[in-house]
Formats: C-alpha cells, sequence, structure tokens
C-alpha cells in the first residue's frame, strides 16, 4: 500500500523522485518472505529493490533474480553488517545497479579529524600533504564559483543594491 501510494504521489506531483523499495523480512522472517515481498513492491510500482541483511552473496544473487528489470540496491555496511561486503565490480556483477558505503566516507574522515586534532594538541599541525591547500579548498567547496559570481554584481561604490 506505501508503493502505490508514494508512486501516486509521484504521478500527480509531476516528480521525479525515484521509490526505493525496503524490507527487513530478511532477518524478520526469512529470505524467501523477503523476496516474495520484493517482487510485490516491484508489482506496485517501485522502482528499485532493497533487502536489508542478506547474509551471503547466494542470498544477494537470488534478490537479482527477482524483477529482474528493476535496479537492485546494495548496502556494504563496513565493519558492521550481516551482508558481506563486496567491491562495486563484484556487485555489478551479481546484477546490483547501485551500491552504498555508508562509512567509508565519514569513518575516513573522523580518523583525518583524530589525527590532526591529536597533531594540534601535541603542539604541531597536520604534516603537509595530509590536507588540500587553502586555495585547493576553497575550490572544492565552491568558493572560487562564488566569487566569479559575486564580481557579475559588483558595483563601482560601496553601495549595496
Amino acid at each position: 500500500m506505501k508503493i502505490r501510494a508514494a508512486v501516486d504521489a509521484r504521478r500527480e506531483s509531476g516528480s521525479d523522485i525515484v521509490i526505493v523499495a525496503r524490507t527487513d523480512a530478511r532477518q524478520a522472517v526469512s529470505l524467501e518472505e523477503a523476496l516474495i515481498r520484493c517482487t510485490a513492491f516491484g508489482d506496485a510500482g517501485a522502482d528499485v529493490l532493497f533487502v536489508d541483511a542478506l547474509a551471503s552473496v547466494q542470498e544477494m544473487k537470488a534478490l537479482c533474480q527477482v524483477s529482474p528489470h528493476l535496479p537492485k540496491l546494495a548496502n556494504m555496511l563496513e565493519g558492521g553488517g550481516k551482508t558481506p561486503i563486496l567491491n562495486p565490480q563484484q556487485l555489478e556483477d551479481l546484477g546490483y545497479k547501485l551500491a552504498v558505503y555508508p562509512l567509508s566516507l565519514i569513518g575516513v574522515s573522523i580518523r583525518a579529524m583524530q589525527d590532526a586534532l591529536t597533531a594540534i594538541k601535541g603542539g604541531g599541525i597536520p604534516p603537509p600533504g595530509s590536507m588540500p591547500s587553502f586555495e585547493e579548498i576553497k575550490d572544492i567547496v565552491g568558493f572560487n564559483s562564488y566569487y566569479k559570481e559575486e564580481e557579475r554584481y559588483a558595483t563601482s561604490t560601496n553601495q549595496q543594491l
């Protein structure tokens, strides 16, 4: 019912939202039930299918056989999930079209912040090459583009219009 409601809402609003149907039935009930639900999600109009906590590569393959015309999403929960961690090529070979690695970026960011804070606390600064230059940071976060746009609207006086 929720998938149909989302499909109707998308159609009625003219939105281009992607509907990802998720089930936790693999852990709560069984793999078979999770696959049955995915088939129903596809029939109801979901755009992407996702089963949480698949326990093996064989289970991951089984999901990819359900509604083969619909993309499948893999959640590669690094260092703690039930699903085997595979690289993007391995996932593609199984039939997955989407993958998330939810802890990779935040994990390496946290470690880098801890290392930088340790260096500062010890009276130093992060070592050269361990972070981008100030100019690179401005470019990465978009300041340089903003500054160019700002120039378009600069006035010859200090007046703000």
